[in-house]
């Protein structure tokens, strides 16, 4: 990365230069780190005393255990193809914590629920699955994504997610969610350009499903579409899909 954030997640951006020039070579004698704006863990800083001219200074991610799931890096690290749909513009801490609690509302954490699971399909994302996804939407700090629409956070689970399911021989096979955007652009198409935007089921080789809603249209209106009747969601459900509870 070109930046991190100096001291704390919420400190100023600086690049590997400028954290230097203030925290000094003995940075971690004194207890000053740098920090991923993304995902708020420290980071390490790479080739800020490499004479090799050919070499960049940047900040890098700390390696991950072996047995660590790959969509539990963070964007910024770009160690995963499939989370760099996900890299942000900027984040709105405060807008932040207001979105993450009106989708944490269980009206709409209701709805969310039943949109994800009707596109998974009934029996392929249990209430433990759905609140893994949105642990990991909180990790990846995807309610303070600047400008974002709580409509469009069930989409975006869905692909932070692998899924499995029985077709009618009884044999299992895997699949996953993509978006399909404007090439080049980056998340915020999905509710600046919902037009231009699907999301699509895939198997695990990337080939599309052949069913009726696939791919399925982003806006806000085909997502209350698909969520429905919500009715069904009982309380004791809702308190196992509220992941912060």
């Amino acid at each position: 990365m070109k930046q991190a954030r100096y001291g704390s997640p919420a400190g100023p951006a600086v690049d590997p230069t400028e954290f230097l020039a203030r925290a000094g070579v003995h940075y971690k004698r004194r207890g000053i780190y740098p920090y991923c704006a993304a995902c708020g863990e420290v980071v390490d800083l790479y080739g800020v005393f490499n004479a090799n001219p050919g070499t960049t200074a940047r900040f890098d991610h700390k390696d991950r255990p072996d047995n660590a799931n790959p969509l539990d890096e963070c964007v910024l690290s770009k160690r995963n193809s499939r989370l760099d749909f996900l890299i942000p513009s900027g984040f709105d801490d405060d807008r932040g914590e207001r979105i993450r609690q009106q989708f944490r509302d269980p009206e709409f954490l209701a709805l969310a629920y039943n949109f994800c699971l009707s596109l998974c399909r009934k029996g392929n994302l249990s209430a433990a699955q759905f609140r893994d996804l949105c642990k990991r939407a909180d990790k990846k700090r995807i309610w303070a994504y600047a400008d974002i629409r709580v409509w469009s956070i069930p989409y975006i689970l869905l692909v932070l997610g692998d899924f499995t399911a029985t077709n009618s021989n009884g044999r299992q096979y895997d699949f996953r969610f993509v978006f399909r955007k404007p090439r080049g652009s980056d998340l915020s198409a999905l509710w600046l350009r919902p037009s231009s935007c699907h999301i699509e089921k895939v198997f695990d080789g990337g080939k599309p499903l052949k069913t009726d809603d696939n791919p399925y249209p982003v806006s806000e209106t085909d997502f209350q579409m698909k969520a429905g009747d919500a009715s069904w969601i009982n309380v004791h459900l809702l308190r196992q899909l509220d992941w912060a509870a």
